[in-house]
């Protein structure tokens, strides 16, 4: 009996090894081709996906700064894609202003990019506000294609040899095995998972392109998040921007109005700001913007949302807090800014705007309230709270 198997193994490998001979030499050199062309494929459609990714987040930065001509927020957003060595050039053009807010390319006369280039209109209210336009290197696939040639080849030729000394077990142990592990990741990834770690111990080609997947898993993951994080954050206070503000506020009106909760919304604004710009500097007025936004976090609940809308203006609202709550929060909030000793030694005051949801109303018009009140309070001599209507 046992040498019957031996005899059967041994003529189970004669005909493997004719096979692999034979027939796999075809299909091996056919499946690098059609691998190659799939990587091809998928490697485009990744830089399509990033380019079309990068122009809808830089359009919705770009939307704030064609409105009020202010290009800080876009001009980060831009030096940040840039960084990318995927993306060769980026144009913001208003229409507001018939001008480029932002106009960068790499292309030098000593190095041109073959690019594709994709535009998009930025509308505001049916308005056209302009448009804005970001350029791919085409050739970025190039050398992931050439390098994932090498590792493929590099894998068959490991099957082949494999294959040839110790049959079944070994392409079992040494390639199916790793490659539908592989194959998992793979899919993983392009089902967007990019939270869903692969740990790969080996150092063998497998290992060395899983370990490589899960690190572009790793960097794409931690530039996608810094890319949401940016767009929703204002760079310098680190408090929601406007987008992040009208992202987190709807679900505090909602939630007031479903139980019926006390809700009040104020506008802070600083006053005579640009007279601080003016007279010590725009690094100066940034600071006071920075310990301006610290002295109001300190002093409100971690439930209250505060966020950079504008230049010097603020949103603060306040959940589960009646209008007269807030009236005496809000004045000590006053009271704690003018007597707060800032970097440039002047006395800095604020003027702010409030008024209470009762359930009904759209944040647009508590918006338009709350700045009514606000435009009040500066009439009346700044340094003072008004409760809206006016």
């Amino acid at each position: 009996m046992p040498s019957k198997h031996i005899t059967n193994f041994h003529s189970i490998s004669l005909f493997l090894l004719k096979v692999m001979l034979v027939g796999l030499i075809v299909p091996l050199a056919l499946g690098l081709s059609i691998s190659l062309e799939i990587e091809k494929k998928e490697l485009m459609a990744q830089l399509d996906d990033f380019h079309q990714r990068s122009l809808d987040i830089l359009s919705k930065t770009a939307e704030d700064a064609m409105t009020s001509f202010s290009p800080e927020e876009a001009r980060n957003m831009v030096s940040f894609l840039l960084q990318d060595e995927r993306i060769v050039k980026i144009e913001i053009y208003s229409a507001v202003y018939d001008l480029y807010l932002l106009r960068v390319s790499k292309q030098t006369p000593e190095q041109h990019f073959p690019t594709l280039e994709l535009k998009k209109e930025v509308t505001k209210d049916g308005e056209v506000l302009g448009y804005v336009l970001v350029a791919v290197d085409r050739d970025w696939v190039k050398p992931r294609i050439a390098k994932e040639r090498n590792q493929v080849i590099v894998l068959f030729v490991t099957m082949f040899i494999g294959g040839l000394l110790l049959i079944a077990p070994a392409i079992y142990f040494k390639v199916l095995r790793p490659l539908n592990r592989l194959m998992r990741q793979v899919e993983v990834l392009s089902d967007g998972e990019l939270g869903v770690p692969y740990r790969w111990q080996g150092r063998d080609e497998f290992s060395m392109l899983g370990k490589t997947l899960d690190d572009m898993r790793t960097k794409l993951d931690k530039t996608f998040s810094l890319m949401r994080d940016m767009a929703v954050t204002d760079e310098l206070t680190g408090l929601p921007n406007r987008r992040g503000f009208y992202g987190e506020v709807e679900k505090l009106l909602w939630l007031s109005g479903r139980y019926k909760h006390p809700l009040t919304l104020a506008i802070l604004d600083i006053d005579h700001f640009k007279y601080i710009n003016d007279n010590f500097g725009h690094p100066t007025g940034d600071e006071v913007l920075k310990d301006f936004a610290a002295v109001i976090s300190r002093r409100i609940r971690k439930s209250d949302l505060l966020a950079r809308v504008g230049g010097e203006e603020f949103v603060l609202v306040m959940p589960e807090t009646p209008v007269e709550d807030s009236l005496r929060l809000l004045e000590r909030l006053r009271t704690t800014v003018a007597e707060h000793s800032f970097s440039h030694g002047r006395k800095v005051t604020v003027s702010i705007g409030l008024t209470g949801f009762y359930g009904s109303e759209r944040l647009e018009g508590l918006m338009d309230i709350a700045d009514k009140a606000l435009y009040k309070a500066k009439q009346d001599g700044r340094d003072r709270v008004i409760l809206g209507p006016v």
